[in-house]
């Protein structure tokens, strides 16, 4: 989907391009594949270029994060957000950096600021 976002009117053949140059070499097959799932979902839609079908996201970045972060707090976690915090802390998966942003952000946001 990261591709998709970045780079409207995504080929078949162009997505197995990029995911193989960031190192997720797939066979044309398993594109296809993906990408019937995600339409199938409601996340990308398909129209017929020439003879072949060209992709676009139809659900926005900000709107497919939080519905799968949600999903993963149910499964994951009980739905407890403090579970996931808890895991990130623990698994040392936030570079002090990344803290220092998340305690702002947190700052912000109980200073009624989005």
């Amino acid at each position: 989907m990261q591709i998709i976002w970045q780079q409207n009117d995504t080929s078949v053949e162009d997505l197995r391009r990029q995911l193989a140059g960031a190192g997720h070499p797939l066979a044309l097959p398993s594109v296809r594949t993906m990408l019937a799932i995600l339409q199938r979902k409601g996340f990308v839609e398909r129209r017929l270029a020439g003879r072949a079908y060209i992709y676009n996201a139809i659900i926005a970045a900000a709107d497919f994060q939080q519905g799968f972060v949600r999903d993963l707090l149910k499964r994951a976690f009980n739905g407890s957000a403090t579970g996931l915090v808890t895991a990130l802390l623990n698994g040392e998966l936030l570079s002090r950096q990344e803290l220092a942003q998340v305690k702002k952000m947190i700052r912000d946001f109980e200073g009624g600021k989005k």
